[in-house]
Order: C-alpha cells, then structure tokens, then sequence
C-alpha cells in the first residue's frame, strides 16, 4: 500500500539518521530489545517447521528486528524484508552481514504492494508500522496485502501503537525530556500522533485484522501503548 504518509517516511530517513535509528528508539524505549527477542521466539514456536521456512518482514527497516532469528531460528529459515527507504536497507545489509543472516535475507526498497509475487510465506510480522498508515481503509488494504502472501494457518505477528492513555503519554513525555528534547516538542509529538488518526483500543485493532482474515490474536509483548499480538492467517473466515 503507498501513501504519502509511508513517502514522506522515507524521505525522512536520511543515512545519518537511518544508522542512528536504533540507538535512538532503545533510549526512548527500553523494551525495544525484549520485544525483538519475544517475537522471534513466538515466530519460531509457531512455524510447522522452525528448521525451513520463508519469513516476510513488512517495514523491516535497519534490519535489527531479524537478529535474534540468528539464535532461535534454523538456518533454513529464510526471510524476504520489505522497506520504502534505501538507507534504512543499506544500514539493514551492513548490520544482517555482520550477524550472518545477509545471505539468506533478501532486502526490497518498495511497499509491499509493489513487491513481485512469489511462494506464499510461512508466516510474517509488521512492527510499528500500522499506526503510520492512515486510516482504516488504507489500513485494511495493507493488512489483506500480508494475507494475499501468506499460507493458510500462517502465524502474523503484529505490533503498533494503541489508544493515548494520559497517564502513559506523560511517561512518554518525561521519557523525551530525558533524553535532551525541548519540551515544546512533546507537544508536537502529540500532534502528530493526533494527525495520524491511530487505532483507538485493542478492539479496533483486532477488527482491522479480522476483515483480512487473521484470527485469535494473543498479547505477546506490550510496553506503555506498544503492543504486539500473534495472530494467524485463516482465509476460511473471510465472509463468514
């Protein structure tokens, strides 16, 4: 799905700040880390065959997400990431050569809409990127993309920002102060989370996923008003 919302994420990204990104997100968000290393845990304990499978990465951005996947995963795991920013990938292939994972990852600077079709997936996950597109239509577009490339009863693990809890938004906030940020620019902040119109509740969320077809979603990592669910894909609910 491209928006002008995902271009203007992309063109934001500028080598400098593609290859200070992580370091950026981990001191703004302490559990970034813990959550990678749970989703590839979930990831790998869902697959029929954690030995041999086919991972599609959607927003894979510097590429960090697939580095625990080097120590839960088989080394028949392969995994095909999809990112609209050139320099977000050329950091993703410098940080994937140096775990050993770049010679079985394939890296596309395109949305997913636009990448070639294949054999279907084995399963797929989407970190922090729902709560960029905007709205639900678009949304919807995206998340049936995901299920048009996946096997039936494929895992999906998903994670974005929900709802905007005052008590938790303050946290944020201080969290911001900490690290140095005017305090004007938490009030842009919010703005800018207010303009992108993000999922209000959990419920909202599991009904985007429903009406692609993915089911049973389970609470597998969550961090103020980051969430992330494991899902899975069963196309025999569509029009049901």
């Amino acid at each position: 799905m491209k928006t002008d919302e995902h271009e203007k994420h992309a063109v934001g990204f500028g080598r400098e700040r593609a290859l200070s990104y992580d370091d950026q997100v981990r001191r703004f968000w302490a559990g970034y880390g813990v959550m990678q290393q749970v989703i590839a845990e979930v990831m790998v304990a869902a697959l029929p065959d954690e030995e041999a499978a086919s991972l599609l990465i959607v927003g894979v951005g510097t590429g960090s997400e697939l580095k625990p996947f080097a120590r839960y995963a088989g080394a028949g795991v392969r995994f095909t990431g999809v990112d609209p920013s050139p320099e977000m990938l050329a950091v993703a292939r410098e940080k994937l050569a140096a775990e050993g994972l770049l010679e079985r990852t394939s890296l596309h600077a395109c949305e997913l809409r636009d990448l070639a079709r294949g054999p279907l997936f084995d399963g797929a996950q989407m970190i922090g990127v729902l709560h960029h597109v905007p709205g639900d239509e678009a949304r919807i577009e995206l998340l049936r993309e995901i299920a048009g490339r996946l096997k039936p009863g494929a895992p999906f693990v998903i994670g974005c920002r929900t709802g905007d809890d005052p008590l938790l938004r303050a946290v944020e906030d201080r969290r911001a102060l900490a690290e140095g940020r005017p305090p004007e620019a938490a009030e842009q902040r919010r703005k800018a989370m207010a303009s992108l119109k993000m999922p209000a509740s959990d419920a909202e969320v599991f009904a985007l996923l429903a009406q692609a077809g993915f089911i049973a979603p389970r609470l597998i990592f969550c961090e103020l008003q980051i969430k992330t669910w494991v899902t899975r894909y069963e196309p025999s609910t569509l029009g049901a």
